[in-house]
């Protein structure tokens, strides 16, 4: 009887695992809650089963796409991190064996040297938190080895040999950079004291012109007042002279933004004032002291949309107003009008640079821009993404004559060389294929009107008679048109990349001279490019390497052309 009974149980268990009665039951959304993705369906086991049926497994989740590997720059944990660059330069120009303009072919290795190589490194250090938390700093140093080119043509005197490149890198040294080290969050929170910060030492500030200063700075930063005060000596970029000769200079700066009030408004306000002492490198080249004034408003009425506008003083003289327009449209297409007026009491070139040296002999001629003269400057760019693929820049600019006071103190147009009109037209075209390939060209185009002379000035040579320049508003160039390409590899960020570019430019000039014996090309073609790789060797080490050409100069044709290759390694830690 036990058989018979235990056989009947297993028969039972079987049919029931053969033909189970299965249901599909939902549970009611909840209402608190936002719908999840459908559950999926789960079979009820059979009542009473003795092998129940295995539950169906989970969906499996969509894999997420492999994103482009790319590593951090730097890490801020870290409290000391440094960048070291080892570079080998070499320059030449082969001639061409014909003669320069109106003299003979010069000599290789007298007249100038065919070939010229350097090594330089650079160095830049910060440190963040380093004995002391509040304390942070900043060093950057270039160091330059360049063999002095000479020849001696007698015994016991040496003469200078041109470089085949005319550029900084002629002599040995270090230069020093930068090296600053700054305190901050380091004082009690009351009274929004913990915003002040304290920096010293070679540093670039921000007032009306931009400033490399050896010196110190004081700054509050707050959400919605931001201001600085600073003082030291300007540091020399050009040379390594820094000595105690270099103008002193003193600005100070506040910004007032409203958007940052219970109310935002959407407004910003910003004062800045910049005094700079007399300049007593030499007696010839003497510049007064100068203080300039700039006052900027900076107004959103849109997300979209910004409006800057400026005006700038100089020795409390109206120097310059600036109104600038920035429109965005669909996230894509970018819109910016700018427009600039320079009066005639603007300075020359920077407020250390605000008299013409009038030495028409003098080695700083060739920072002779000519009187400062009433102008017009404006410009018009936009840019847009089409298909994603596809970058489109558009360009365009002019710049007019004003009326200044002239010499005779009449109210007439000044005329400057350097400050001639000319309207100007440009673009820029980028195709990316592939997220590998990117296709480039650009061409700009601008034209000067210059005054022309009735006639050519003849060419004499009378001895102990030296024969006058023409006119300053004669001379310049008369127009110039450029068309450039390029092709761009890229396999990743901080992996390998690679460039080709190509440029040919044709320039015209005003003819201001006659001599039948003398042929003097009126325009000048320049055809060159330049191939550049850059690979990087993990994340710390990168290789890079350009290779610069150029054709043969119309104004130049004892050479053949310039070329320059530079090699550098990188390591950052």
């Amino acid at each position: 009887m036990k058989r018979i009974a235990l056989a009947m149980v297993t028969l039972a268990g079987a049919q029931a695992i053969a033909d189970p009665r299965l249901e599909v039951t939902h549970e009611p959304p909840p209402k608190h809650l936002k719908m999840r993705a459908r559950p999926v369906a789960q079979t009820a086991p059979a009542a009473r089963s003795a092998t129940p049926m295995p539950a169906a497994p989970p969906p499996l989740a969509r894999a997420p796409e492999p994103l482009e590997q790319t590593a951090a720059l730097r890490d801020l944990s870290q409290q000391v991190s440094f960048e070291i660059d080892i570079g080998y330069q070499v320059e030449s120009a082969n001639p061409s064996g014909r003669a320069s303009l109106g003299s003979r072919p010069p000599t290789v290795g007298e007249d100038y040297a065919k070939l010229r190589s350097y090594g330089f490194s650079e160095v830049f250090g910060s440190t963040r938190g380093l004995g002391l938390g509040s304390l942070s700093s900043y060093f950057a140093a270039r160091l330059q080895a360049a063999r002095k080119l000479d020849y001696s043509p007698a015994p016991g005197q040496t003469l200078s040999v041109a470089p085949p490149i005319a550029t900084w890198f002629e002599r040995s040294g270090v230069d020093i950079r930068y090296g600053w080290a700054e305190l901050k969050d380091f004082l009690p929170p009351r009274w929004g004291m913990s915003k002040l910060r304290f920096r010293a030492g070679g540093q670039h500030v921000y007032g009306p012109w931009i400033l490399h200063l050896d010196g110190g700075l004081v700054a509050y930063d707050g959400p919605i007042v931001t201001a600085s005060a600073y003082a030291g000596v300007r540091h020399t970029d050009y040379t390594r002279d820094q000595s105690d000769q270099r103008p002193t200079v003193a600005g100070a700066s506040v910004r007032f933004d409203l958007r940052g009030l219970s109310r935002p408004v959407p407004l910003a306000l910003q004062a800045e004032v910049l005094s700079m002492g007399a300049s007593r490198i030499n007696a010839d080249a003497a510049q007064p002291a100068t203080e300039s004034a700039l006052l900027r408003g900076d107004w959103r009425p849109r997300r979209d949309v910004a409006v800057i506008a400026q005006v700038r003083t100089l020795d409390r003289k109206a120097a310059s107003q600036r109104l600038e327009v920035r429109a965005r449209y669909k996230q894509v297409t970018n819109l910016v009008f700018d427009i600039t007026h320079r009066t005639q009491n603007d300075w020359q070139w920077d407020p250390a640079f605000v008299v013409p040296d009038r030495d028409a002999t003098g080695a700083r001629r060739y920072l002779d821009l000519g009187p400062v003269v009433p102008q017009f400057l404006g410009s018009a760019r936009a840019g847009t993404l089409i298909a994603e693929n596809v970058d489109l820049l558009i360009r365009g600019a002019f710049a007019t004559e004003g009326k200044g006071t002239a010499t005779d103190g009449s109210q007439r147009i000044i005329k400057n060389s350097f400050a001639a009109p000319y309207v100007e037209i440009g673009g820029a075209l980028e195709i990316r294929l592939r997220r590998t390939l990117a296709l480039g060209a650009s061409l700009l185009s601008r034209q000067t009107n210059h005054d022309q002379p009735a006639d050519k000035m003849p060419v004499f040579d009378q001895k102990d008679v030296a024969q006058a320049l023409p006119p300053n508003e004669y001379r310049g160039e008369e127009g110039f048109t450029e068309l450039g390409g390029s092709v761009k590899m890229s396999l990743g960020a901080r992996k390998f990349s690679s460039l080709v570019e190509v440029y040919g430019r044709r320039t015209r000039y005003a003819l201001l001279y006659a001599d039948p014996t003398l042929v003097i090309p009126g325009s000048d073609l320049r055809i060159g490019g330049r191939f550049t790789i850059d690979a990087w060797v993990g994340d710390r080490v990168r290789i890079s390497t350009a290779y610069d050409v150029s054709s043969a100069l119309e104004f130049a044709p004892e050479i053949s052309g310039y070329r320059s290759l530079r090699l550098m390694l990188t390591g950052i830690y």
